[in-house]
């Protein structure tokens, strides 16, 4: 009788199938998931990355991969996430789960947490399972901070003043601040200038990162490329040294103007923090401002000019008003722009020269 042969898989490899075959979301698009070997218990730290398993689809039905195609999810899947917090006044204020098992899928790019407070106007979080942490090869855990682009890259602050940055702030969370940037990104590239455009603040999810490049940006980075998932929390100090890396990179790039959008509303608390900041402002050469009405054009603007940042035009979901955008102008005595303004000679002189300084743009433009 021949000897029977059993061709056994060694669990590690079985592991490794289950993580390979997991919907990965978009958080994990600087990761090489060839590190991960195995699934491990411990208790969760922010950026950790997560092997989960879909519970309950309730809000978010569809996780964002890293390619940036939203694949719809079922009861069963497994997905690769990380832990991390969020603060959406529009969606949820959630933290990174004290443990690992029932916790929320928070955001569609792929942010596992436990939810504390819920816009009600929005359903309640899909409901995940966090199964364990993934490891490499030495038991340790994987964490976005070991695939963070920026930094790999050694700058040297004192070139960093030189690149012209403008500031996207808005009045509140979906109040059409990445609709201006992409606006501005895209006139300043259509007149001959490379552009960078950033993310500062925010929960990782890939919308914004695409829109950015649709918008013809030359280079297009965000917090995540920092190796982080999140920035709730983070302190101004953090967050400008992100920044740095911003302008850094940038200058590599060999870009001409940085553009800086900050999530959320003057209101969050980091972004509060920031307009305090010395450091943060001295790396800031002017903003834009994006709100959805007149009070809110109004407020945001005086704002960030008491914090003595220089605003040159509001923009954002105000622009779909005329009404709204003659009482924003006859309250601020700014330029409300819409979208079509950033194609026009008149609009762009006068943003760059203010960017730029007007006689080094004059001398610029004319040559």
């Amino acid at each position: 009788m021949p000897a029977l042969f059993i061709n056994f898989i060694h669990p590690g490899e079985i592991m490794i199938n289950r993580i390979a075959k997991a919907k990965r979301s978009y958080i994990t698009r600087n990761v090489d998931l060839a590190v991960a070997t195995s699934v491990c218990q411990g208790k969760p730290r922010s950026g950790d990355l997560i092997l989960a398993r879909v519970d309950r689809i309730r809000n978010h039905t569809r996780l964002e991969n890293e390619a940036g195609r939203r694949e719809h999810l079922y009861p069963g899947d497994e997905i690769i996430v990380a832990a991390a917090d969020r603060y959406a006044t529009g969606q949820f204020h959630a933290r990174v789960p004290a443990e690992l098992g029932a916790c929320h899928l928070v955001a569609a790019g792929g942010i596992a947490a436990e939810v504390s407070q819920r816009n009600k106007g929005i359903k309640a979080a899909t409901e995940i399972t966090a199964l364990g942490l993934l490891c490499d090869m030495q038991g340790e855990v994987v964490n976005l901070k070991q695939f963070a682009p920026l930094n790999e890259q050694p700058f040297k602050s004192i070139s960093l003043e030189r690149l012209p940055t403008l500031l996207i702030m808005g009045s509140d969370m979906n109040s059409g601040k990445t609709t201006l940037a992409c606006a501005a990104a895209n006139g300043f590239r259509q007149a001959g200038y490379r552009i960078s455009a950033t993310k500062l603040t925010g929960t990782g999810a890939g919308p914004d990162y695409w829109r950015m490049k649709d918008a013809g940006a030359d280079r297009v980075i965000d917090f995540l490329d920092a190796g982080y998932a999140s920035t709730v929390g983070m302190t101004p100090q953090e967050l400008v040294d992100i920044l740095y890396r911003f302008k850094a990179d940038a200058l590599q790039q060999n870009s001409d103007l940085l553009i800086v959008e900050v999530a959320d509303g003057v209101l969050q608390p980091e972004n509060r923090a920031l307009l305090e900041s010395e450091i943060f402002l001295d790396e800031i050469s002017a903003a834009l401002i994006a709100a959805d009405g007149a009070i809110a054009a109004t407020m945001t603007a005086q704002t960030v000019l008491h914090a003595g940042i220089s605003v040159l035009g509001v923009g954002g979901l105000i622009s779909k008003s005329p009404l709204s955008c003659d009482e924003a102008r006859n309250s601020l005595g700014l330029p409300i722009l819409e979208l079509d303004d950033f194609h026009r000679d008149v609009t762009r002189d006068y943003l760059l020269g203010s960017l730029f300084g007007a006689e080094n743009y004059a001398t610029a433009h004319s040559g």
